[in-house]
């Protein structure tokens, strides 16, 4: 019976021991079944022979991360993306690209764009969420992937930060609290980070379920109160 081959974990970290770090790389590579190319290597300990090669001898030890290849991820997200729109019926083209460790694949159709956002981006919500899980499954590990129609999201993210800037503004001028209107949880992710490294302002949620409203004032503004009750 012919066995299966062990595949590559992707992003999984081990430590390994070994006499030299030469063989505790090998177990390593042999337990991930990766390439030394493949893993990145941390030596935790280098090891010793130790007088005349028996007392105070100690094993090498070495951390092997597996790396988060991107290759071959473009290629799986738009032949996933291609079946569900030819099954959709609908007229596109594709473009593809790979920033770090994130793939981005934009649809644009021929007048249906409205069809595939959906209110509020609902029904592109979606659709990023079965393509993702699909081509994860393919891969054999997580893949970071953004699912865009007629650049929306990307023109949706820039509108957020804005806002988050003259909330920000705002809130200095008036030492108030300024709300935004409610949010899902990736676009109040953006507000979040728009502001992160802005000094003298803080972000907080108020609200329950999906769509929660981020809140922007100054550090020691008038709400403070309030706010840290509300966090």
């Amino acid at each position: 019976m012919n066995r299966p081959e062990k595949t590559e974990q992707r992003g999984k970290t081990i430590e390994t021991t070994g006499k030299t770090v030469e063989k505790a790389l090998a177990k390593a590579m042999k337990e991930l079944g990766a390439k030394v190319e493949d893993l990145d290597i941390e030596i935790i300990e280098a090891g010793s022979k130790g007088v005349l090669g028996i007392f105070g001898a100690k094993e090498a030890k070495i951390r092997a991360t597996s790396k988060r290849s991107s290759e071959g991820i473009e290629e799986v997200a738009d032949e996933v993306t291609k079946l569900i729109m030819n099954c959709l019926d609908v007229n596109y083209r594709l473009f593809s690209d790979t920033l770090d460790d994130t793939t981005y694949i934009n649809i644009e159709t021929a007048g249906v764009d409205g069809l595939l956002i959906g209110r509020k981006g609902d029904t592109l919500s979606s659709l990023q969420h079965l393509v993702g899980r699909i081509v994860s499954r393919k891969l054999g590990g997580y893949q970071r992937l953004t699912l865009d129609v007629g650049g929306y999201l990307r023109n949706r993210q820039e509108i957020l930060r804005q806002k988050a800037v003259k909330a920000a503004e705002r809130a200095r001028q008036t030492n108030r609290d300024v709300g935004l209107e409610p949010m899902k949880a990736s676009e109040r992710r953006i507000v979040h980070l728009a502001l992160a490294d802005i000094e003298g302002i803080s972000t907080y949620t108020v609200g329950n379920g999906e769509m929660r409203k981020v809140f922007v004032g100054p550090e020691n503004g008038s709400n403070r109160r309030n706010r840290d009750n509300r966090r």
